[in-house]
């Protein structure tokens, strides 16, 4: 979220310490360089840079690249704290991934998680909220999707059917391994900007969960509510909107949409954003029409495409809305800014 530091649960990374100290590489070099005194404090958290200089440190000391890959072998439902513990409480796949995505805040802050149901296939989409370094990304990228993989199979207790995971990453060298996933597909794409995608078939997602328990959810829930509230810092608001408005593709999402990830109401949300200054429409549309401008830039999408991205119904609704901010329909901004772009 722009310039505001990004704090990570230290306690994944004390499960990475503990498996390569348990197979023989010390490790408190690596953590002396990070400037982590100790991973002990299961509420710790640690900076972007902290991780780096760790990630850094122990691909050095180990010589290994599949360390992402590692780490979500060992990431349990229960790694998640008070999140984990809701997720296991689950009646269904459909109400796990709705609950991760509400509070995934609580567990990975790098990245968002969407989570969207059609007809007959489902998506999980995650997402980097930041900028990263490339060894850093790809290290997350595996992270997340062997993790998801080992929790839907721990949730279903093994009773997942095929499903398909991409990651946007070139193939790693040891690819072999995720073959051993199964009943998970892996597709690898090297375009686009880094991120895991999950697809599953529909039928998958209404099976009845073994350890679900109602109180234990509720329970669970109430709790995430209060720390998602907890963690907001002033002037958060708006900028997590803004974030979710430019990540936002093939879409537009409304007030009513976000105010629910945040599980307030929508008045509640115009409220906090109206206290940091600033308005739900004004935030939408300023940043739908900076990614508009910016999409005609680049010179590589046709006019309707860029309306499809952008979430409008039709061309004409975006000609018209794009003239009524800058002045100009979209072809003749492209005209302008084209050669703008060749000079830069």
């Amino acid at each position: 979220m722009h310039n505001a530091e990004h704090f990570v649960p230290a306690r994944y990374f004390a499960q990475l310490i503990d498996y390569l100290e348990a197979h023989g590489t010390p490790c408190r070099d690596a953590l002396s360089a990070a400037q982590i005194r100790s991973l002990n404090d299961l509420q710790a958290k640690l900076t972007r840079g902290q991780i780096d200089t760790l990630l850094t440190e122990v691909a050095r000391l180990t010589g290994r690249g599949d360390l992402g890959f590692e780490l979500g072998r060992q990431i349990k439902l229960n790694s998640h704290d008070v999140v984990g513990y809701g997720l296991m409480s689950c009646a269904t796949i459909d109400q796990a991934l709705h609950f991760a995505a509400r509070y995934y805040r609580l567990m990975m802050p790098l990245f968002t998680l969407r989570y969207q149901r059609r007809e007959r296939v489902a998506e999980v989409l995650f997402q980097p909220v930041t900028a990263m370094a490339s060894g850093t990304v790809s290290f997350y990228l595996e992270m997340l999707a062997v993790s998801a993989h080992m929790q839907l199979m721990a949730l279903s207790q093994g009773r997942m059917g095929p499903y398909d995971i991409h990651m946007a990453m070139p193939e790693p060298e040891h690819v072999q391994r995720y073959r051993g996933l199964l009943p998970a597909r892996l597709h690898f794409h090297e375009d686009g900007v880094p991120t895991v995608r999950i697809v599953m078939p529909t039928d998958l997602l209404d099976q009845p969960l073994p350890m679900h328990d109602q109180r234990a959810f509720r329970q669970a829930e109430a709790r995430c509510k209060q720390m998602i509230q907890e963690c907001r810092a002033p002037g958060e608001y708006r900028s997590w909107i803004e974030m979710m408005l430019r990540e936002a593709h093939d879409c537009q999402p409304t007030l009513d949409e976000m105010a629910r990830q945040l599980n307030v109401s929508a008045r509640t949300l115009d409220r906090y954003l109206e206290q940091e200054g600033a308005s739900y429409r004004e935030l939408a549309t300023r940043t739908r029409n900076e990614r508009a401008k910016r999409l005609l830039g680049c010179g590589k999408y046709a006019v309707s495409e860029i309306a499809y991205q952008l979430g409008y119904s039709d061309v004409a609704n975006f000609s018209r809305s794009f003239k009524r901010l800058n002045g100009v329909p979209p072809s003749a901004y492209r005209r302008c800014a084209a050669p703008e772009a060749l000079r830069s």
